[in-house]
């Protein structure tokens, strides 16, 4: 029980986190990738088109399923912490099912969840410190920013299925030290890839040599990416280990009640 019960929790976040990893690099393994011209330039000396999988099946349909594995389980986490939180100030009672970790876009909604006891026997100082990582606090990046794009998946993914796209591009990144070759092929980590391409969009213009080849020249790195509004420019994974990275960070605030 108390905190080794909520680590328990985010090892098995981190268990789903690598089985979808796993799954999303096998999918964009360049040896699983053609690219497939779509047009061409009149003297057809240049070409635009699009990465499609050698893979058979629908593969994107496991993945969108794993991603909501590692969403779910993520989001029961912080409830699991909640939880804890109240047994360890409480141990002769059960926790209720109201309790719950309010992720929550404005002052006035957190007293709200406070009065719908989410956070009922809590201590005032761990109820300081979630309503500290309450999105209105946080930037574009910070553990308040990760937390809110798990409520809003979490909220979207009870309705219907995530929206996970055919296959898109990431430009590889402009410095070489980014790149890592591996038996002839160039590989870029995650982390270091700019912005996603639109899924719709094409790649190009290329060359087009002999027999009909077409030269990428490395320039693009195939990822998948979510087609929900506003989470079209990140790679999914890299998506998810930040956030699997973000949980942890805010778990681990409160460390201090456990002890």
């Amino acid at each position: 029980m108390g905190l080794k019960a909520v680590e328990a929790k985010l090892n098995w976040l981190h268990h789903h986190f690598q089985i979808f990893d796993e799954a999303v690099s096998t999918y964009t393994n360049p040896q699983n990738i053609n690219f497939r011209p779509k047009r061409y330039n009149d003297a057809k000396t240049m070409t635009w088109g699009v990465f499609e999988s050698k893979i058979e099946g629908d593969a994107l349909a496991v993945i969108s399923h794993m991603f909501g594995d590692v969403l779910q389980t993520a989001n029961s986490s912080l409830d699991y912490l909640v939880c804890e939180l109240f047994l360890q100030s409480n141990p002769e009672e059960e926790a209720k099912p109201s309790h719950k970790f309010p992720i929550v876009y404005n002052r006035g909604a957190f007293n709200q969840a406070i009065g719908g006891d989410a956070l009922y026997g809590i201590p005032f100082e761990a109820v300081a410190v979630i309503e500290g990582l309450q999105p209105y606090h946080g930037g574009a990046d910070s553990i308040q920013a990760r937390l809110a794009a798990l409520r809003t998946l979490t909220n979207t993914h009870k309705h219907r299925k995530l929206h996970v796209s055919a296959l898109t591009a990431c430009p590889v990144p402009s410095d070489p030290a980014d790149l890592i070759e591996k038996d002839g092929e160039f590989f870029v980590l995650a982390k270091n890839m700019p912005k996603a391409q639109h899924f719709n969009a094409e790649l190009g213009p290329f060359p087009v040599i002999e027999n009909g080849k077409v030269d990428m020249d490395y320039k693009f790195s195939p990822v998948v990416v979510l087609e929900e509004k506003g989470f079209r420019e990140e790679p999914i994974n890299l998506f998810a280990a930040r956030l699997c990275e973000a949980l942890g960070s805010a778990i681990m605030k409160f460390k201090p009640f456990f002890e």
